[in-house]
């Protein structure tokens, strides 16, 4: 994660927002060569889209556990005759 960005107090359409202005300003200082910048324009994209999965997996997990309450119920086969 990168130091001075605290992902907490944003919400999901303002982690959107960031991102394309990120790949914007990062594509613009790609061409005029600056890598260093580049560089650290790759650790912030790299945290918000880290943030934006973990999310998105959060929402896929919850709906998951609402549509599937006993999914993780053991299912009782019963036992193989001999």
């Amino acid at each position: 994660m990168h130091p001075f960005l605290d992902l907490n107090k944003l919400t999901d359409e303002d982690i959107i927002d960031r991102l394309g202005k990120a790949y914007s300003f990062m594509n613009a200082q790609t061409a005029l060569g600056h890598s260093a910048t580049v560089q650290s324009i790759k650790e912030v994209v790299q945290s918000l889209e880290d943030e934006r999965h973990s999310r998105m997996q959060k929402i896929v997990d919850e709906e998951h556990k609402r549509k599937n309450p006993d999914d993780k119920k053991i299912i009782e086969l019963g036992k193989l005759e001999e």
